[in-house]
């Protein structure tokens, strides 16, 4: 017992991203008071702006300029100013796994079109790739504990790439001869091939 309680206390803590730059939080204040006037300073009045400043900048830690920017841009059909919470949603949607699960059902559907789906933040795309299946089934309800804990694990790995879909092979393609100069080039090679062949038993 107190081997294993050693081993957990010397273990290695799992990394956490590095908060957002406190020059990024000003920005999106900026951002937010520009759409909502007085109603960010009368959301937190009475709190010190380093201790509001630096909760959103931990909040947000990890989150891509492209997020920030959705997220902005969400406000601006807003009557209240957001919490840091509210914010985070706007941000970044998936954060639901509900919703995420939905929206990798259509974006899997969209890659079916040769599309590389609108996929809200590159998690979503990789946890859809290892459940490719009970997506596609679209079962939330039987598979929802194991997709918010996959959903979980690929939003702390980060960012990322969403690769382009498979190059799709159409069943109705017509197949034909070659070409002429196919055929010529091939009648070329294969004519090769026999002297190369009759040279070798010459040799021997």
């Amino acid at each position: 017992m107190q081997t294993a309680i050693a081993a957990l206390s010397t273990s290695k803590p799992t990394s956490l991203p590095e908060a957002l730059p406190r020059r990024w939080v000003a920005r999106v204040f900026e951002r937010l008071s520009g759409q909502l006037g007085t109603k960010m300073a009368d959301l937190y009045a009475g709190v010190p702006p380093d201790v509001v400043q630096g909760e959103w900048g931990e909040g947000l830690a990890g989150f891509h300029e492209v997020e920030l920017q959705r997220g902005i841009a969400a406000c601006r059909t807003r009557v209240f100013a957001p919490t840091l919470g509210e914010f985070l949603r706007l941000c970044r949607p998936a954060l639901d796994p509900e919703a995420a699960f939905y929206e990798a059902g259509d974006c899997l559907r969209e890659r079916d079109a040769g599309e590389v789906g609108a996929w809200t933040h590159p998690a979503v795309w990789r946890a859809a790739c290892t459940m490719s299946m009970e997506v596609r089934a679209g079962d939330y309800k039987a598979c929802r504990v194991r997709w918010a804990h996959v959903l979980n694990r690929e939003f702390a790995e980060g960012w990322g790439e969403i690769l382009a879909p498979a190059m799709r092979i159409e069943h109705n393609a017509k197949v034909g001869p070659p070409p002429a100069e196919i055929r010529e080039r091939l009648k070329q090679l294969r004519a090769g091939c026999f002297v190369a062949a009759e040279g070798a038993e010459a040799s021997e």
